[in-house]
């Protein structure tokens, strides 16, 4: 039987007002890179990090790269690991959305069905973040990391629990720090399934 240990990171603070930051490629804040450097240290120093893969996305993408030529990890940049894309409400501070925040509202409230303005379904956001999980952790070994959003934390984390990821609570309820941890073991024998052990989330 061979195992992995999958720990998912969220990306630290942004440097940005509060708003719904899907495609938007914005950069982290100072104290959310010092953060997301001193998670991915504590990390490593606990259980050696193998694999390195993250989201496209600049406040994923730039401490991911630092640390991979730092300590010499491979890094993966892993498409299917973007947070939803929002549509017109992406990247849009709250204070400015005006009349659309009616929208956003009623999205919280029954977000699997309405869907973002020139936006991204939450089923589709849904069966590509669990399509890109399956093929993550098959026939891995190690410890691999994966920095990515809080939105996809929460899907992978209703995929292995078998919850359902179009409940509006999983996304008001569940909460997924800046810079916080979600580890998973993976224990694979030869011709069965994956035993998945969730360990929880650990705040930065």
């Amino acid at each position: 039987m061979t195992s992995t240990i999958i720990t998912l990171v969220r990306h630290g603070k942004v440097a940005g007002p509060a708003a719904l930051y899907g495609c938007t490629d914005i950069t982290l804040s100072a104290d959310g890179y010092r953060d997301l450097m001193r998670t991915l240290n504590s990390l490593h120093a606990q259980t050696p990090i193998n694999q390195l893969i993250s989201s496209p996305r600049l406040r994923c993408l730039q401490v991911a790269q630092e640390f991979s030529v730092q300590y010499q990890i491979p890094l993966h940049t892993e498409e299917n690991v973007q947070e939803m894309h929002f549509g017109i409400w992406d990247g849009i501070p709250f204070d400015e959305l005006g009349d659309e925040w009616k929208n956003i509202e009623a999205f919280w409230e029954s977000p699997h069905s309405m869907q973002p303005p020139k936006g991204e379904s939450l089923m589709d956001f849904a069966a590509r973040v669990i399509a890109s999980w399956e093929s993550l952790i098959s026939n891995k070994q190690g410890h691999q990391v994966i920095i990515c959003h809080g939105g996809v934390i929460r899907i992978v984390i209703a995929h292995i629990l078998q919850l359902d990821w179009r409940n509006a609570a999983l996304f008001k309820q569940l909460q997924i720090d800046y810079s916080s941890q979600t580890r998973i073991e993976v224990s694979n024998a030869i011709d069965s399934l994956p035993i998945i052990k969730w360990i929880g989330v650990i705040p930065n």
